[in-house]
């Protein structure tokens, strides 16, 4: 394993006077510029496993890329390349403490978090109009220099984006953390995300700053990804009455689920947040109030369906990755005994299935991912469309690499031959590099339908097991 280099030495030019920090994408230090009398903060990425070359080539064009971005509020990029197998990049050194720091002790004024917000504001519109995402805001990316300004940069261009999907195995800790202000079609992977999704983040970092609280502080990976995706968007004025009633609105607008519903902008979310603390009683239009939830509805005791509880992230705790969210399956009147080929043919069918799911291909996660949704029918091909793009960014993001082993199926026959519920007895074996293996034993639902003659899965379910 790469060790970083010790005070006093040099690396790529620049001597080393101290380590500034280190986390799972790998060290800062503080260090003197090889040609200039400055300091500067050289940060070394840890070495990525994967197609070192694409990557390489990937993050060296985005730090291009970020280092063309000349803002009062941006981090100046001088630099970068590779040394010794790292990659690494010189930048702005910024004497002070960042956002997340100062929430550690408590909410920011409001005065100071919706300036906090202007400043970063205009280094993200100045970014989105040179065409370049930042992808990755959050109180940690956003320094606040010492002295009476307390000048607000906004750090990591370049960086986020370069190293997405491809170095969640060097990182998992904080690809968790990021999750916190992630918009919802970042879970989905798609291709077309845009600014708004920086707007999201902008407001996730809002809320937190005004509250000192977490927008959505789930415990698990999967619990926290579903919050994003189906969860009302919390209100400041809920943990503080004392905050003006306008700010609910603004963070309604910027954490909209729909994108299309946000803030065009990150400067119009800082221009509403202004507004909202020099006009306190402005009303918000009602298009924009935050809507209450509506009331759960009860399922009908005659049909007695299964309930699903916040499915969209059913498949990640196969791995390891996180919670899986739990349905409750109320099984109808006992139905006659079933020809028992359709019974053993449907448990065959559902253990197969569950395998499946649960040995991700690291090799062919495309492959992978076309084999689950041509096993799946229904409600789950449906939420599958969106659950197994995230999985895929679950799995990358953890160390321990998991597959199926014995899997044991009991089903109960329905509504004729055609329908089974199923219980699977799941063990799946796990290791991380280096270490022994171990297994994890846990049990799913599924419900398995016959469809042109095939055994396909239409609901499908387990709960977190823990080792």
């Amino acid at each position: 394993m790469n060790r970083g280099p010790e005070p006093g030495h040099t690396f790529a030019g620049y001597r080393i006077e101290r380590l500034l920090g280190a986390g799972g994408m790998g060290e800062v230090y503080l260090a003197r510029d090889r040609d200039l009398p400055r300091p500067v903060a050289l940060k070394l990425l840890t070495p990525i496993v994967g197609d070192d070359r694409a990557i390489r080539e990937r993050f060296l064009r985005e730090a291009d890329t970020a280092a063309r971005l000349s803002h009062p509020n941006i981090v100046a990029v001088y630099a970068r390349g590779e040394e010794r197998d790292r990659l690494w990049m010189a930048i702005q050194y910024i004497e002070g403490t960042d956002v997340a720091a100062v929430l550690r002790h408590g909410p920011i004024r409001p005065d100071h978090a919706v300036r906090i917000t202007e400043e970063t504001a205009r280094a993200l519109d100045h970014a989105h109009a040179a065409g370049v995402l930042h992808r990755d805001v959050k109180p940690a990316n956003i320094l606040l220099a010492w002295g009476d300004q307390q000048q607000v940069y906004l750090s990591d261009f370049g960086i986020a984006k370069a190293l997405d999907r491809v170095d969640g195995l060097t990182r998992t800790g904080e690809l968790y953390a990021s999750f916190h202000y992630a918009a919802p079609e970042q879970f989905a992977m798609r291709a077309d995300t845009d600014r708004r999704a920086d707007v999201y983040s902008l407001g996730c970092t809002l809320y937190y700053m005004l509250t000192g609280r977490l927008p959505y502080p789930a415990v698990t990976t999967g619990a926290l990804i579903n919050a994003h995706l189906n969860a009302p968007v919390p209100l400041p004025s809920q943990v503080d009455s004392r905050l003006p009633p306008g700010l609910d609105g603004v963070i309604a607008r910027a954490m909209a689920k729909d994108r299309n519903e946000r803030f065009a902008s990150c400067g119009e979310l800082a221009q509403a947040a202004r507004r909202a603390l020099i006009e306190p009683a402005a009303t918000v239009p009602a298009a924009l109030r935050p809507q209450a939830p509506p009331p759960p509805l009860r399922p009908r005791p005659a049909r007695r369906r299964a309930i699903t509880a916040l499915a969209g992230v059913a498949v990640v705790a196969v791995f390891g990755a996180a919670a899986w969210l739990t349905w409750v399956l109320r099984g109808g009147a006992a139905a006659p005994p079933p020809p028992a080929d359709a019974q053993a043919a449907a448990e065959q069918a559902a253990c197969d299935y569950t395998a499946l799911v649960a040995t991700y291909d690291y090799d062919d996660p495309a492959g992978w991912e076309q084999q689950v949704q041509a096993g799946a029918t229904g409600q789950w091909k449906s939420q599958a469309s969106t659950v197994i793009p995230m999985a895929r960014v679950l799995v990358a993001s953890d160390p321990e690499r998991s597959r199926a082993g014995d899997t044991r199926c009991a089903a109960t026959m329905s509504e004729g031959d055609t329908r089974a519920e199923v219980q699977v007895q799941l063990t799946t074996v796990n290791q991380e590099a280096g270490a022994a293996e171990t297994t994890r034993d846990m049990s799913v639902s599924a419900v398995m339908e016959l469809v042109d003659g095939r055994w396909l899965c239409s609901v499908f379910n387990a709960p977190f097991m823990p080792s």
